[in-house]
């Protein structure tokens, strides 16, 4: 990641600009120096022209380039927009042409929301799957009957078109992407710190990078039970016989929906879990432990070192120092 375009148009939400700039610059100063000046991160605000844009609440935004730029850019971000996308999509005809070309030269395009809207009229959707906010389902499936409208995932991401639900879900594809480019070790760190301004999207049964395949209910009920059941002994096997689906079909479908395996992804659920409750409840350690599945605190503990870099104990102080300055 070392070009990234965010876009102005109207109604543009800042907070799908801001949050996800200030994630991306901290990420990037976490780096040596050497890897800094090998490999800049330029965050660069591309508008309809130079003029402060008036965007939600009515702030204004200064963009640093046109449409009309040939820059090339390796991420493009479209933030979500507040009330009916169809009225920029009009004012704005050029962005359609612009992200074709910017597609077309290699560029990620990322969407979020309503904001998923530029991505469908550019044509780039068509046979491919993707989401968009809760409330414009229906509109969306109607204007855009070719789109493959998953109504389940919080991400989807099919060809280098990548589409969140919301503020929250665009947040977690950030993290992705910086752990993608910087490694694991500086996402936790941005993660840590920039965690009480994320909402976990734990009321989304489904969480997809990766795949041009439609939802399958089972593996919803799967991680639906896991998450419920996770102070308990989970095991593939159970959780198949739950889903009443053989082990190797219920393993073979889960990898392919979710991306990882089940237990994988089960170990990850139970880190995110403990971490939400060391960071918002104040639990012991122990009890902690046990809430996630785990009888050992101290096996819990050596797990969770290995898995953010910290240990219970410091990551709680971490995070509840962030936020008390705050």
């Amino acid at each position: 990641m070392k070009n990234v375009a965010f876009l102005l148009y109207d109604r543009a939400l800042i907070t799908g600009v801001s949050l996800a700039a200030e994630m991306l610059s901290s990420a990037s100063r976490l780096r040596t120096r050497s890897q800094q000046k090998q490999k800049p991160l330029n965050i660069t605000v591309v508008g309809p022209s130079l003029e402060p844009m008036a965007a939600s609440a009515g702030l204004r935004l200064q963009p640093d380039t046109t449409y009309d730029n040939e820059q090339s850019f390796d991420t493009v971000i479209l933030p979500p927009m507040w009330g009916n996308p169809l009225q920029s999509v009009r004012r704005h005809p050029e962005i359609i042409r612009w992200l074709q070309q910017q597609y077309q030269k290699g560029a990620n395009l990322v969407a979020t929301g309503t904001g998923v809207v530029w991505l469908a009229e550019t044509g780039l959707l068509n046979h491919l799957v993707a989401t968009t906010h809760w409330y414009y389902y229906d509109n969306f499936s109607q204007r855009y009957p070719k789109v493959i409208l998953n109504r389940k995932a919080s991400i989807t991401e099919a060809n280098g078109l990548y589409c969140t639900t919301s503020i929250n879900s665009q947040s977690e594809l950030i993290l992705y992407f910086i752990a993608q480019a910087y490694g694991q070790k500086i996402a936790v760190t941005i993660e840590t710190h920039f965690g009480h301004e994320i909402s976990k999207t734990n009321h989304q049964p489904f969480y997809q990078i990766g795949g041009q395949i439609q939802f399958d209910e089972s593996i919803a009920l799967a991680q639906d039970w896991m998450k419920r059941n996770l102070s308990q002994n989970i095991t593939a096997q159970s959780t198949a016989e739950h889903c009443q689906l053989p082990l190797r079909t219920f393993n073979r479908k889960f990898k392919d929906q979710v991306g990882e395996t089940p237990h994988k992804y089960l170990q990850r659920l139970r880190m995110e879990t403990a971490q939400q409750l060391l960071r918002d409840v104040g639990m012991s350690i122990q009890d902690v432990a046990e809430q996630v599945g785990y009888q050992d605190p101290h096996h819990f503990s050596t797990r969770f070192q290995q898995h953010f870099q910290m240990t219970p104990t410091q990551y709680r102080r971490v995070v509840k120092a962030k936020i008390y300055n705050a």
